[in-house]
């Protein structure tokens, strides 16, 4: 917990001036308000009860003690405004980084972590949870709590000041907060966590239902799905439910016990003081005893209420530092220098579990400008070949070497540099035609973005808008038929102008009028490039230099359409029943 904490205030430092100056003005503003009490006492000692005594008022007193007080109070206010303002903007920047550092760590993270965590879950820590700390802690918990001990330590001292015994008697209240703040701290920090925890859970099955809406109305799931978002949701109230009854108890019932208490025992104490001669008790300073013990248990009150937005942080904070915390890719790697586009797998096995083998010693040789299928039933191992060489993960035995260079030895973006995908599903992001084909890349010019789609046979969607390449996209590009998507993907891949072209089942989601257009898109695509192909259509594959037949991870068949066809194996079946399909 107090990691997390000194973590949290950590990002103050970046604001050092702001919150000093914020801080300042808050702590003169809390001493105004605390010093108008005693002026309260003299308007009433030495104004009104001689008045009431005498017959006689003093009104150049009573003015000027009237108008010291309002003045006082509102140079308080005015600099207690100023001061949350700038805390408050302060805590605005602090979110403002908090999400920038965590937006370009998730970028910095291998694909693998993606793989085990829903997507919502990741949306919810950069989201809400930030927005829970910016609400929360670096609000109400920074400027709340710091005004709260300054209020209660002048209020100690005040108290002191007016009567030590019973400055000294109210001491007795620190051990008590204490031991309330521990229990409470106990069973609040287990209901926020697991709180917060049912709300990434909701995030997640939202990003998912909406996502595969299609789906789930297509096999009309929607009464399945609601009842299983009401059991996450049903479950985060149950919790909620618990925190809420633990906050009402402790903090309402016990903040009003102890006021209530404490002022039976100080009015006691003082009557019994006057009582027995010890002690002068005016009408003014029976009403500066109540005002300071009722400004003594106010902060109190926000304390207890403010340990709720402590224990709501901490399970935030918590949660973003664990996300914060996840072991990036190294950035410190030498750059790998990509050549002709050379490509060696070296006796590779690999597995996404290491004792479970999707891969298992994979030898092979693309040499540069060649075309190299990948063919083989679905779990083959296809798409396995294809992530690593991508260095989205790293093989537990044998080595990639690409022009010469052991891929490991060199740091992911730049092996990734000379390279280019094309997925079977190409995923279009909001913006435009140009910002998706050119990934808003201050290299990529618009001449070279039009020059790429007049390639890929693509050029004819700039005479269907008024726009050209600046049309917007909506997300995943719905308006765009399944073919457009591929061209756009296409000349993607072109306008960078790779060394190395991955073509992932570029052609398994069009009809067989699309897939010509598609096939010639291909062709001048992977001109020039060293290009591995991954196709179920086996049609598409066929002037491939090199083809070859994985099964169960590993390579049973390695040659050119013709000679496999000859060998009469895995890959002559395979496309006799293809043909017989047709």
């Amino acid at each position: 917990m107090l990691k997390t904490i000194y973590r949290l205030l950590n990002y103050v430092r970046f604001y050092k001036q702001r919150f000093i100056i914020g801080a300042s003005l808050l702590i003169v503003a809390t001493s105004l308000e605390l010093y108008s009490p005693m002026l309260a006492k003299r308007l009433i000692d030495q104004v009104l009860t001689p008045a009431f005594e005498t017959g006689v008022l003093n009104k150049e007193w009573l003015i000027l003690l009237l108008m010291s007080y309002l003045l006082l109070n509102s140079v308080g206010s005015l600099l207690k405004y100023m001061s949350l303002l700038l805390l408050r903007k302060m805590s605005n920047r602090i979110v403002k980084q908090m999400r920038n550092e965590l937006f370009n760590h998730m970028h910095q993270l291998p694909v693998s972590y993606f793989d085990q965590i829903p997507a919502g879950k990741v949306v919810a820590r950069i989201t809400n949870d930030t927005e829970a700390l910016r609400g929360n802690f670096y609000v109400n918990v920074i400027s709340n709590m710091l005004s709260n001990a300054i209020q209660i330590v002048g209020a100690f001292i005040a108290l002191m000041l007016l009567d030590k015994r019973v400055g000294l008697a109210m001491l007795i209240l620190m051990p008590i907060l204490i031991f309330w703040q521990k229990q409470y701290t106990k069973y609040a920090s287990k209901y926020n966590l697991a709180m917060r925890e049912y709300i990434s859970q909701i995030s997640g099955q939202l990003n998912e239902f909406v996502q595969g809406m299609a789906i789930v109305q297509a096999f009309q799931r929607e009464k399945q799905l609601l009842q299983e978002f009401k059991e996450t949701v049903q479950k985060w109230f149950e919790m909620g439910r618990k925190y809420l009854l633990l906050d009402s108890i402790v903090a309402w019932g016990f903040a009003n016990l102890l006021r209530n208490l404490t002022m039976l025992i100080v009015l006691s104490l003082a009557s019994y003081q006057f009582l027995g001669g010890k002690m002068a008790l005016s009408a003014g300073l029976l009403y500066v005893f109540i005002d300071y013990i009722n400004r003594l248990f106010d902060p109190i009150d926000g304390f207890i209420q403010t340990m709720a937005n402590i224990q709501q942080s901490l399970a935030a904070g918590q949660r973003i530092f664990e996300f914060a915390d996840q072991a990036v890719e190294s950035q410190e790697s030498p750059e790998l220098t990509m050549g002709a586009g050379d490509v060696r797998f070296q006796h590779v096995s690999f597995g996404y579990l290491p004792e479970q083998l999707v891969l298992k010693d994979i030898s092979f040789h693309a040499t540069p400008g060649e075309t190299v299928a990948l063919v083989g039933h679905t779990g083959s191992g296809k798409s396995s070949i294809l992530n690593l060489l991508f260095r989205f993960y790293d093989p537990q035995e044998g080595s990639i070497v690409i022009d010469g260079q052991t891929i490991e030895d060199y740091s992911r973006q730049s092996v990734r540099e000379g390279m280019a995908i094309v997925l079977q599903d190409p995923y279009l992001f909001s913006g435009t035609i140009a910002s998706n084909i050119g990934m808003n890349r201050p290299d990529i010019t618009d001449e070279m973005i039009i020059d790429a789609m007049r390639q890929v046979g693509a050029d004819y969607l700039l005479d269907r808008y008024e726009e050209g390449i600046h049309h917007p996209v909506v997300e995943k590009g719905n308006e765009f038929s399944s073919g457009e998507r591929q061209l756009i993907s296409f000349a993607r891949a072109l306008v960078v102008n790779p060394k190395i072209l991955i073509l992932d089942e570029a052609t398994s989601h069009v009809d067989t009028e699309t897939e010509t257009i598609i096939q010639k898109a291909m062709n001048v695509l992977k001109k020039g490039r060293t290009t591995f192909m991954i196709a179920h259509r086996l049609s598409t594959i066929k002037e491939a230099n090199q083809i070859l037949v994985l099964d169960q991870g590993a390579i049973v068949e390695q040659g050119n359409h013709h000679s496999l066809i000859a060998q009469a194996g895995i890959y002559h079946q395979m496309y006799q029943m293809q043909a017989e399909q047709l």
